[in-house]
């Protein structure tokens, strides 16, 4: 989702990964005095015993979006689980004496790559509102610092900019108003020119610079997010990936070209350039920057004076997400005259 995706704010996502969100194990000793928690196991008497100033909670969300005819459906959402298992345990090793909660994952999100190819409703994307996903962030953080604990993450896999936005906006509200430290790690991560520059750097590793530019913009289902699943969950990459053609665009404008033509299938860029050595030094970025900007942020550093990714919607694709943003509230008005319509049984 993310990697250029979110560096380009549109659609897509750094996915792949194993499935399933939360540690292995309830209580898993990672170090000496390090813990990490499946929020899911526990018992309310367990959570309110944690020492609220040295807890921190981890929120990984995912989406359901079609990937292109070679990678599942849910590949945003498994490559976030995969980074948010790592980063648990390795800020608990980090911060001894400290306790990691992960909670379950929210896997619904908001804006398929559909939507680039003016595709409102796709039978591979299941999404929900951007007002929806913005409160559900807002509820369950809310609800966190409400019983008194002061550090919240959330580890996001997908690059629509509604979703991002929805995001930001909620970790924004549930900062300001309970006065708490939840953050959108991924905007975070997508802002900063440090970690954006080790990106670069891996790509130059791998590819040289004309084959770089030959994948175009590799924003959805290409070479990044192929690689990442062939390095984490092989098993779900479909062989037909090696011989799908490319489908470069250099702009904002030819991707909406490439995914309004009839019969495209999901994808852009080139999956059949993709590798598991690439895909596991992606995935390797990607842990990295999370651990260092959580850890920064524990640890006593501002880390909402820095930017964040998207901040507003790009030009660019104002049109597209503005009258995507007009159908929801349209399903919105709906909804809300059958509840009041509706016979009283």
């Amino acid at each position: 989702m993310k990697q250029a995706l979110i560096t380009l704010i549109i659609w897509a996502t750094a996915a792949s990964a194993q499935a399933g969100f939360g540690p292995a194990t309830q209580r898993d000793r990672t170090a000496a005095g390090s813990r990490v928690y499946k929020l899911e196991e526990l018992t309310w008497p367990q959570i309110d015993a944690f020492d609220r100033e040295r807890t921190l909670f981890i929120l990984p969300m995912g989406m359901v979006e079609q990937h292109g005819p070679h990678l599942p459906v849910g590949a945003d959402t498994i490559g976030v689980s995969y980074e948010a298992n790592a980063v648990a345990t390795r800020v608990s090793q980090a911060l001894p004496g400290w306790n990691v909660i992960m909670m379950p994952g929210i896997n619904y999100g908001n804006s398929g790559a559909n939507r680039l190819g003016d595709l409102p409703i796709h039978p591979g994307t299941y999404g929900i509102r951007q007002s929806t996903l913005r409160s559900l962030v807002a509820d369950v953080g809310a609800q966190i610092a409400q019983n008194g604990f002061k550090w919240i993450f959330v580890m996001n896999g997908h690059g629509a900019p509604t979703h991002n936005i929805a995001i930001n906006e909620a970790c924004d509200f549930v900062s300001e108003t309970f006065r708490v430290t939840m953050l959108h790690l991924t905007g975070l991560f997508g802002g900063d020119a440090a970690i954006q520059s080790s990106g670069d750097k891996i790509r130059a590793k791998y590819f040289r610079a004309d084959e770089r530019a030959s994948f175009g913009m590799d924003v959805h289902a290409g070479v990044s997010e192929t690689s990442q699943m062939l390095a984490v969950r092989p098993d779900l990459v479909r062989p037909v990936f090696k011989s799908l053609p490319s489908q470069a665009g250099r702009s904002l404008e030819e991707l909406r070209q490439i995914a309004t033509r009839p019969g495209w299938q999901g994808y852009l860029s080139s999956p059949a350039r993709a590798t598991a050595a690439y895909g596991r030094a992606i995935k390797e970025w990607w842990i990295d920057g999370f651990t260092a900007l959580m850890l920064r942020a524990v640890r006593g550093e501002n880390m909402f004076v820095h930017a964040r990714v998207p901040e507003s919607v790009p030009p660019a694709v104002a049109p597209v997400l503005e009258k995507e943003l007009a159908n929801e509230a349209a399903f919105g008005v709906k909804l809300e005259n059958w509840l009041v319509q509706r016979p009283k049984r």
